[in-house]
């Protein structure tokens, strides 16, 4: 774990800001749309400043595919009933179906590049269950991992 403190990650505060707004928004910051898409763009914007850094070339893609999605409808993530439902997640249909998520929209037929939504199935081993995730998580998890592979399994530089 030393290994990630000594990484020159010079604008990860953009990101910590930009998950702070997000969070504040989620939490009922007004307006809504404003504050999800400023903090899904600061958290690109902090990516894209630390490109150079391993793994943050996929989180750069990732979040810029989210948030363009995102930004083109409405400020929500689209997601697909018909994938929450084939996953078992009747739980979620119901919530979405009553709009309980402010950040989440149901794909429907006026929905923009709904290929870009959340329609990939996604199985978390951390929470041992199915979750429906985007092509633009999948990136964000990927660079994630590379990242912290990378970082963690480097040798320390002897002086």
């Amino acid at each position: 774990m030393r290994n990630l403190s000594q990484v020159d990650f010079p604008f990860l505060w953009v990101i910590i800001l930009g998950f702070g707004i997000e969070f504040l928004a989620l939490a009922g910051l007004q307006p809504f749309v404003v504050f999800n898409l400023a903090g899904r763009g600061l958290v690109l914007l902090g990516a894209l400043l630390n490109i150079r850094l391993y793994g943050m070339k996929s989180m750069s893609l990732g979040a810029s595919l989210n948030f363009l999605v995102i930004a083109l409808n409405g400020g929500k993530m689209p997601v697909s009933l018909e994938v929450t439902s084939w996953l078992g997640l009747q739980k979620y249909v119901e919530l979405l179906e009553n709009n309980y998520y402010p950040d989440y929209t149901i794909i429907s037929s006026s929905t923009l590049l709904p290929f870009l939504g959340d329609v990939l199935p996604y199985f978390s081993f951390l929470f041992r269950r199915f979750f429906v995730a985007s092509l633009g998580d999948y990136f964000l998890g990927i660079g994630v991992m590379l990242f912290l592979v990378y970082h963690l399994r480097k040798e320390e530089v002897k002086a």
